[in-house]
């Protein structure tokens, strides 16, 4: 709810000359949210919250704006370093003029300065494109997890109860809308369901908080506040406004911005980031948690569309809330029950299984993918080690690889239990192994394919010597040629060769599934 009129600071900020001469600004391009008004002048932007006054946002005041710009300032600091360049008063001068900064005349309100970023460095801008994939997702899951790990961290915040009123608070703001963009009756399921998934996580909710997972987050993390300039990632435009919605869990932050891939298109993308970060935090108990959180985000963002919906006119009024829709049905969708299918993908050392999992993951159901797991994760978390760091051989004795089986197959279970799709990607060489984890999916009664890869020694060599950022320790032939000597019994799964071009080696794994009955995404 808007509760001041602000159309007259809207409109001289939209006027290149009230814009100190130095700034060389020709022209002024204004950009709008339902809690913001943004302003592209010359080389910088300049953000003026809008006087709004909701449950969550109390912007309804020039001063409480003006603690809310120097929030956000600080908030940057963290996120996006040198992208701020200070706080701004917008002052009314006695001849009635309205100006940027100085100390003439009155204050009426404050702006966030900022350096202008390129279109084309925003994610959003840059999906889908050849120049954002998976090295680059790879360091956004590291970078993120990074952030994740050194922020602060809360003992006592988005327990059973915060959930809880951000479900309510998604139904009421949605309700405000029915019938005339969403429909109540599949309001009311979204919200029953939520409340059914957040009871029966009870237990490992307050898991997470006693373990640490609730930290100071960014709470805001789409594409579209996200830019890659080099290497590395700012994420702007962190929540300021409300602890309740950044004291929160690192996997419902993470979740924000695997709804924003999802919806996109990018799932191939969106499956490698989500493992990659679970693997790079060594968090694996929280995804049970992940469609209760991508359908609470989605839900948010359908609300958030809704609202700029009345802001708006004509086409643009019309495209807001087709998005609201879209947004609206992926919160449904992502709360369907989808039925579980365990894959195994074994070979040797450079057979290409990993490729396989890394490109058929994004292809299951449920959203963001199946859950992949590998051997020479476990071992890197077992012993401590960065993922990509080589460590020197550690004799696998058969204690330690049932160590390593146990703990694969442990964490398939629990992923399986929820209705992910989980592929286990490691040597297999030993058949008891191939059996057990076979036997899991009797168990469990689901569906299960296992696939053996396999390629020529000089072709598994050429891999092993030039692949990047792989976790596994294996470098070299003479390792390989090892590996031959290894008595891997009669293989009675899928057999895959992975010599020839990548998208046959795929497209062979894709039938074999298909044949299965498995259901597969193009």
């Amino acid at each position: 709810m808007i509760v001041d009129d602000q159309s007259e600071i809207i409109e001289a900020l939209r006027n290149p000359r009230i814009y100190p001469v130095g700034w060389h600004v020709r022209e002024v391009e204004m950009r709008q949210s339902h809690i913001a008004v943004l302003f592209l002048a010359g080389d910088y932007a300049f953000k003026l919250k809008r006087a709004v006054l909701t449950p969550e946002i109390d912007f309804s005041t020039p001063q409480k704006r003006r603690i809310a710009c120097v929030r956000e300032m600080r908030r940057s600091t963290v996120y996006a370093p040198h992208l701020v360049r200070g706080v701004k008063s917008v002052r009314r001068l006695p001849n009635g003029r309205i100006t940027i900064g100085g100390k003439a005349g009155v204050e009426i309100d404050t702006v966030l300065v900022m350096r202008r970023l390129k279109d084309e460095d925003i994610l959003e801008k840059q999906v889908p494109s050849p120049a954002f994939d998976r090295f680059e997702v790879m360091d956004l899951a590291e970078q993120l997890g990074d952030l994740h790990c050194k922020a602060k961290m809360f003992r006592t915040k988005w327990n059973f109860e915060d959930i809880q009123k951000v479900i309510a608070e998604n139904e009421s703001v949605l309700s405000c809308f029915c019938p005339d963009i969403f429909n109540r009756r599949k309001l009311r399921t979204l919200t029953q369901k939520s409340l059914s998934l957040l009871t029966h996580n009870a237990r490992l909710i307050a898991l997470r908080q006693k373990s640490g997972h609730i930290r100071k987050c960014h709470g805001d993390l789409l594409l579209s506040n996200i830019a890659r300039e080099g290497n590395k990632y700012l994420f702007f435009s962190p929540i300021e406004y409300n602890d309740a919605l950044d004291c929160i869990d690192t996997l419902y932050d993470l979740s924000y911005l695997l709804m924003d891939m999802e919806v996109h298109g990018i799932r191939r993308l969106s499956n490698i980031l989500f493992n990659h970060y679970l693997a790079y935090t060594n968090d694996m108990t929280g995804y049970p948690l992940l469609p209760l959180y991508q359908s609470m985000r989605a839900a948010t963002r359908a609300g958030v569309c809704a609202k700029k919906s009345a802001l708006l006119s004509g086409k643009e009024k019309e495209q807001s809330i087709a998005d609201a829709r879209k947004y609206f049905d992926l919160a449904c969708h992502f709360l369907i029950g989808n039925k579980p299918v365990l894959i195994a993908c074994g070979g040797l050392s450079g057979s290409g299984k990993s490729r396989i999992a890394r490109e058929i993951g994004g292809k299951l159901n449920p959203a963001p993918g199946a859950v992949i797991l590998r051997d020479d994760i476990v071992k890197k978390q077992m012993r401590g080690c960065a993922l990509d760091r080589h460590t020197e051989e550690i004799p696998d004795s058969p204690a330690y690889e049932k160590v390593v089986y146990d703990l694969l197959r442990q964490q398939a279970r629990t992923a399986l239990t929820i209705g992910s799709c989980v592929i286990v990607e490691a040597l297999f060489y030993n058949q008891a192994e191939r059996e057990a984890i076979e036997a899991l999916a009797k168990e469990m009664r689901i569906p299960f394919v296992g696939i053996w890869v396999d390629a020529p020694l000089d072709v598994r060599t050429k891999r092993v010597m030039t692949r990047k950022r792989n976790p596994s320790d294996v470098h070299n032939r003479a390792e390989l040629e090892k590996q031959l000597l290894l008595d891997t019994g009669t293989i009675t799964w899928e057999q895959i060769n992975s010599d020839g071009p990548r998208e046959a080696t795929i497209g062979a794994t894709v039938q074999v599934l298909r044949r299965h009955g498995v259901d597969v995404c193009d």
